[in-house]
């Protein structure tokens, strides 16, 4: 198993922007050079897969409110709850946590980026946890059919973050 390799993965899924599509598909996510926690840490969880390294899959339950994202736009959610997909990979016989959603424009506003990840040791998680749950497997694309007004004005929001 090559460190180096786990940790370059990490970073270039890392910085691809966090956005959030209507149609998720960890598959698109190069293509798109765009993507949410399903894109980016499915797409990493495959790619990991592929080294040999075993992956399981995290469903975190969390609050919106408890990220940097203005009460203006999280009010335009139906409720405060979200879900979120995280990866843990087992490395040197030791379970690690790896989360690649935020890209490092967004540490700037205050969400919590990883920076210079050892590929030893956890990630930080993007989120603040309410529940987590192992899945069996990795969750398939999606279409979100709700919450359409605050998904596109979280994504403007993050946009001007970048350009800033």
């Amino acid at each position: 198993m090559n460190i180096r390799e786990i940790i370059s993965l990490f970073e270039k899924a890392q910085r691809i922007p966090y956005y959030c599509l209507r149609e998720r598909d960890p598959d698109k996510l190069l293509k798109m050079n765009k993507g949410c926690c399903l894109e980016k840490n499915g797409f990493l969880g495959r790619e990991y897969k592929k080294l040999g390294i075993q992956v399981k899959y995290l469903l975190i339950n969390f609050d919106w409110r408890s990220l940097p994202i203005p009460r203006v736009i999280i009010d335009k959610k139906e409720d405060h709850l979200g879900q979120h997909l995280a990866i843990k990979i087992q490395i040197d016989g030791k379970w690690v946590i790896v989360d690649s959603t935020w890209d490092p424009g967004l540490e700037k506003a205050g969400f919590p980026v990883t920076k210079n990840w050892d590929g030893k040791s956890d990630t930080e998680l993007a989120v603040k946890p309410l529940q987590i749950v192992e899945l069996k497997e990795q969750p398939s694309k999606m279409t979100v059919t709700t919450n359409a007004e605050f998904f596109a004005a979280l994504n403007e929001y993050l946009k001007g973050i970048r350009r800033g």
